[in-house]
């Protein structure tokens, strides 16, 4: 089954200050609308892709994956007129990094949402683990049988109907 993908980008509320600055300094040589659109430029090219098992912050430069498994925490950053607007800036860290998702709406929502996520896929690990460490045992004496049946079968010890019946038993 293809993993869920969510994509968000930060809302263009969180480069208020700039736009107020690019709109007082339109009249300066365009110096505003130059500024503008840098910004919006800058948070368009800004996307963070959310899957069932990993975080993917990318830009124009670079990409930053984190998988869910490895997020320890969530720091919310906020200026006062972030607060305001209701986004804030997420801080995912693992135990050897960070990776920041700016201008994110409901960021108290948000945070809440990956750290289930991230126990979840944490549990969902642990029992894969489990079943993967039981797995191998009794394939290979379910394999060490079908051999000994098989060489039994070879040497004629057995009939081919009985090998057939036995060896029903061990492929399922």
């Amino acid at each position: 089954m293809p993993d869920k993908k969510i994509y968000l980008q930060p809302d263009l509320k969180h480069n208020f200050w700039w736009y107020v600055a690019g709109v007082l300094l339109i009249p300066l040589l365009g110096l505003g609308i130059y500024i503008i659109i840098k910004k919006r430029r800058e948070i368009a090219s800004i996307t963070c892709e959310i899957t069932d098992h990993t975080i993917t912050v990318a830009d124009n430069s670079y990409s930053q994956t984190i998988d869910l498994v490895n997020i320890t925490n969530i720091a919310i950053q906020r200026r006062w007129i972030d607060k305001k607007f209701g986004i804030g800036t997420l801080t995912l860290q693992t135990d050897s990094r960070e990776v920041k998702m700016p201008g994110m709406e409901n960021p108290d929502n948000l945070a809440e949402l990956i750290l289930k996520a991230a126990e979840a896929e944490r549990i969902r690990l642990q029992k894969l683990n489990k079943t993967r460490q039981k797995e191998p045992e009794s394939r290979n004496i379910s394999k060490d049988k079908l051999d000994y049946l098989t060489g039994l079968w070879q040497q004629g010890l057995i009939s081919n109907e009985d090998f057939e019946k036995e060896r029903k038993h061990f492929e399922s």
